[in-house]
């Protein structure tokens, strides 16, 4: 699979989910810290933005102390300053919050406490495990949430479906505007707004799975046929706030598309079109199946502003 790195994100004054449906998209207290959303996969909680986000099976490091941290990916997976990574004296954060897949062994947790947050209902069961304490079942967002600290309760309560949630509910049903124009690429046409400007590529980078997002609203339409797997991938944190945008990635033989494994499958004006978790964070990335094509095309599409989104996904279709 490839992957071109449309630009980092940070600064990018995007649109979340959150501030579509809830009121925790912008906390601000007092003046020293402001909560946002962070989104992974289906499901999204509010933190202070100062709180660093730490990859699946990765381990991070910065100054102590630090208030809070996020923890992605099964629990126990990624670390926080683990022992023997720095010299420093480093002070464990006053929270800590892991932020991972839900992957249902059994039914059992439909027996255990349960509530309603955001609209979703959400089970409350305790970890015997290296990793102990409370955590929360989401099954509709297939989300689990473990938080500890003084402000633990108040993350729980952020949960709320994703803005990339929202916009695969919409794509059946998402207005695509008269004013739109079409771009055909790939053996595929969609529609973007007409102030976006068009670029085209021949890179592939395969930095898997770092995320991605549009510095600018823009379309980008990629050829994949320079490979530039022997050029070192920058490390690009999680970001927050995604940015509109679109990019066609063809797919060559330097660089082939393929069918991501366990996959979310749906079809969308009579296209199979997979959703790729490897992406949960600020773009929607889908592998489509063409019948002239010899290899899935890809398409990721920035998740700026939910009906923007929506409106491109719903467009697709093929030549």
């Amino acid at each position: 699979m490839s992957i071109t790195l449309v630009g980092s994100g940070f600064g990018v004054a995007g649109q979340s989910a959150a501030a579509l449906r809830s009121p925790q998209a912008e906390i601000r207290e007092g003046t020293a810290r402001v909560w946002q959303p962070f989104a992974y996969g289906n499901a999204e909680i509010a933190t202070p933005t100062s709180w660093p986000v730490v990859y699946p099976d990765d381990s991070e490091c910065g100054p102590s102390p630090v208030q809070g941290v996020v923890l992605l990916g099964a629990f126990g997976s990624s670390t926080w300053c683990p022992a023997g990574m720095t010299s420093a004296i480093v002070v464990p954060p006053s929270n800590v919050v892991r932020f991972a897949p839900f992957v249902a062994q059994n039914s059992s947790y439909l027996h255990d406490p349960s509530k309603i947050i955001n609209g979703t209902r959400v089970y409350q069961s305790v970890l015997h495990e290296s990793i102990s304490g409370t955590f929360y079942l989401d099954p509709s967002l297939g989300i689990e949430l473990m938080a500890s600290g003084p402000l633990a309760q108040r993350v729980v309560d952020s949960l709320a479906p994703s803005l990339r949630h929202v916009v695969l509910e919409d794509r059946n049903t998402a207005s695509i505007p008269s004013s739109w124009r079409s771009i055909s690429f790939a053996g595929l046409r969609l529609a973007v707004p007409p102030t976006w400007p068009v670029s085209r590529s021949a890179f592939s980078f395969n930095c898997e799975p770092l995320d991605t997002t549009f510095s600018t609203p823009s379309v980008v339409l990629d050829t994949d046929t320079i490979n530039t797997e022997a050029i070192s991938c920058p490390y690009i944190p999680p970001v927050r706030l995604g940015s509109d945008g679109v990019q066609i990635d063809a797919g060559s033989a330097a660089a082939p598309n393929a069918l991501p494994k366990n996959s979310q499958r749906f079809v969308l004006d009579g296209l199979q079109m997979y959703v790729d978790e490897e992406y949960p964070f600020s773009v929607l990335v889908v592998d489509i199946e063409l019948h002239r094509w010899a290899m899935p095309v890809e398409v990721r599409i920035g998740l700026g502003r939910a009906k923007t989104a929506a409106a491109v996904l719903r467009s697709i279709r093929a030549v």
